[in-house]
């Protein structure tokens, strides 16, 4: 009986030491992004993210990072029509440390962002080619990258489509149509 009884002793600890490593090697989430015009959101985490508050180094990180963004269609795609709000929503934690709107490569305030919204006008943002435009949120201040994460903008005339699948999520609200069904 005494073998018994100092073997479940050893496997619990065994277990706590093996559950705590297994939680030791997870990666927190990024804190994540939202931008939204009219009835459409996309939601993104950081493509890249500095946990510890080190700056990123842009050419191991932020530029390659979008770069692959951008070539292999990572990236939320967000159709937008010439005169729609665009609206960037920040986590908290982003907010805190500064962040900037990009729209191509041109940062849309001077002076880094500390509110967790911002928007713009569709039709203020620079010409948009018909492929689109990336819209990147850049957390840091000056020079320094703290994390990234990219959509694009793609115009459209009219109502706006679906938007296009990727690996962020991407949702619609609902709206009613009052039109009676099968009505001509």
């Amino acid at each position: 009986m005494p073998v018994r009884r100092l073997a479940a002793p050893a496997v619990i600890t065994l277990l706590a030491v093996a559950s705590s490593l297994l939680l030791a090697a997870c990666e927190k989430p990024a804190p994540g992004v939202s931008v939204v015009s009219g009835t459409i959101s996309a939601y993104r985490e950081a493509l890249c993210w500095s946990f510890g508050g080190e700056p990123l180094e842009s050419d191991t990180c932020a530029q390659n990072v979008l770069t692959q963004a951008l070539e292999g269609e990572q990236v939320a795609t967000l159709p937008v029509l010439s005169g729609d709000v665009v609206g960037v929503s920040v986590d908290p934690k982003v907010a805190d440390l500064g962040w900037y709107p990009v729209v191509g490569s041109q940062r849309l305030t001077q002076e880094p962002v500390f509110t967790t919204y911002y928007r713009s006008t569709y039709s203020d943002l620079q010409p948009v080619p018909p492929k689109g435009v990336a819209l990147q949120v850049v957390a840091g201040q000056g020079t320094e990258t703290l994390g990234l994460r990219v959509f694009r903008i793609v115009p459209t005339t009219g109502a706006p489509p679906d938007p296009q699948p990727s690996e962020s999520s991407t949702s619609e609200s609902p709206t009613s149509d009052s039109s009676p069904s099968g009505a001509s």
